[in-house]
């Protein structure tokens, strides 16, 4: 979930802020999983993530039929959206952001590691 305190000073996924040693979220090689990204706050966010690419399923409920894998996608105030991601062809860390910089910059960022 992306959020931000009350004078949008910090930015947070999940709760916590971006650390570099923490791992977030792991994924297994060669599996698809499902996530669905919500957006707590007043403003629209860009999810972005690293090393796969995804393919958009819905916008807040709605069918997206797009036909295309894509890196990056709008999640709308107060809404959310689904992606389909297949980890494949690497191992490691990777992060997962918000796409405006100042967002990310402010902690809105985590650490997807995909193992074997």
């Amino acid at each position: 979930m992306f959020s931000e305190n009350k004078d949008g000073s910090k930015d947070y996924i999940n709760g916590k802020q971006f650390d570099p040693n923490r791992v977030d979220i792991r994924s297994k090689l060669n599996t698809v999983e499902e996530w669905t990204v919500r957006n707590n706050s007043n403003e629209e966010h860009s999810f972005h993530v690293h090393v796969n690419k995804f393919q958009l399923m819905s916008i807040n409920g709605r069918p997206h039929h797009g036909h295309g894998l894509q890196d990056t996608a709008s999640v709308p105030a107060k809404g959310q959206l689904v992606v389909r991601i297949r980890f494949r062809n690497y191992t490691g860390k990777t992060v997962y952001h918000c796409h405006i910089l100042n967002h990310e910059d402010a902690g809105m960022m985590a650490v997807l590691e995909i193992v074997k």
